[in-house]
């Protein structure tokens, strides 16, 4: 006879309500901010530049970052920690066209994170309370924005549900959205309503 329990422990149903997070989603283009080697570093679509190479990498940048570069680049390469990256979306480039007076940034964190010396991202956080630590000061510079909260949920929405939040959500705003992000003990997925600048049924596959 051998003494030993092979089925493993079930774990126990969690009553204290965790929060599900939904923030809305921007339509804009991604763009990762990072410090590798005290050196800033912009990470579009499929490239990685360095800040030195921004007037050679000009033409490629998108459009209206690099003025914005010039302007911040001194504040960012100062306050991001070693090997700590910003996530978020560059506004202007996407179908939706967002007013200064609701969105008076160009660029909006979603996510705080580390770089590897493979410049990969790892730790990525969705957490809003955390997103001043990859600054040296604690404080968000007052050109970065955060991407708007929309709810805070004691349960992981249906689709029905996610459809009648939105319906509210846009009347409160007065303006097309794109879609949300939930997110759930920080794992985030994505409720998409406008695509190519136009209203469609959520689908949970593309």
């Amino acid at each position: 006879m051998i003494k030993k329990g092979i089925y493993p422990k079930t774990k126990r149903v969690k009553c204290s309500g965790d929060k599900i997070y939904v923030t809305e989603k921007l339509d804009g283009s991604n763009l990762v901010f990072f410090k590798k080697n005290e050196k800033l570093y912009i990470a579009q679509r499929n490239n990685i530049i360095c800040i030195e190479e921004i007037e050679e990498q000009k033409e490629i940048l998108y459009k209206g970052l690099y003025q914005w570069l010039l302007d911040n680049k001194e504040v960012l390469q100062n306050e991001l920690h070693e090997n700590s990256a910003i996530c978020g979306e560059w506004l202007g480039m996407g179908q939706l066209k967002y007013t200064i007076d609701e969105f008076d940034k160009k660029w909006y964190m979603f996510a705080k994170a580390n770089i590897d010396d493979d410049f990969n991202l790892y730790n990525l956080i969705y957490d809003h309370d955390l997103f001043i630590y990859p600054f040296a000061s604690q404080t968000i510079p007052n050109f970065i924005g955060i991407v708007p909260n929309v709810a805070e949920l004691n349960v992981l929405p249906n689709k029905e549900y996610l459809d009648s939040i939105y319906e509210k959500y846009c009347n409160k705003v007065k303006r097309n959205v794109e879609g949300f992000i939930v997110n759930h003990n920080n794992i985030i997925s994505k409720y998409v309503r406008m695509k190519n600048g136009k209203l469609r049924e959520h689908f949970d596959r593309e």
